[in-house]
């Protein structure tokens, strides 16, 4: 009885030792996300950057850590819902991040480019407008909202570029 109960402890030490000298650092994680992403492992990289964002949420590398989310999910997964969510959150979670204007803009750009909701993407481009006035976005925050739902071939400022 005594030796399975001793069995049982160390079995369980060695458990708690191993599970606790794993966890990996928000600098770990990080680099390991990028590696992933540049290897174009996109699914481990997405667990790397979702681990360290629920274990550091106010990191050193939190804000850009979500955007990139956001970006995996937007031009990776082709989840937009999710990647609207996710630049959402870096509007509101990290709202003095000098990441938060571009997320703005790309909750309108996928609105009116993927999801093609143009009064969503109206409100979020109007959302930016108030918000980040002076940002060097705010000419192309103008463009979208100008020509909001038009083909790109009636747009008459691009027509050199698409048929020269």
């Amino acid at each position: 009885m005594k030796l399975a109960h001793t069995v049982g402890l160390l079995a369980l030490a060695a458990i708690l030792s191993v599970s606790c000298s794993s966890t990996e650092t928000e600098n770990e994680l990080w680099s390991k996300s990028k590696v992933l992403r540049s290897q174009e492992d996109h699914d481990e990289s997405i667990e790397a950057l979702e681990k360290m964002l629920r274990s550091y949420p106010d990191g050193v590398h939190a804000s850009e850590g979500r955007f990139l989310l956001a970006d995996a999910y937007t031009n990776i997964k082709k989840d937009y819902d999710n990647a609207v969510t996710e630049y959402r959150r870096v509007t509101l979670e990290y709202a003095d991040s000098d990441l938060a204007p571009k997320a703005q803009f790309m909750i309108g750009y996928i609105y009116a480019n993927y999801i093609k909701d143009y009064d969503k993407a109206q409100a979020a481009y109007l959302e930016f407008q108030e918000k980040y006035p002076n940002d060097d976005l705010s000419k192309a925050v103008n463009f979208e909202l100008e020509y909001l739902g038009k083909n790109l071939d009636e747009i008459s400022a691009l027509k050199n570029i698409i048929n020269p």
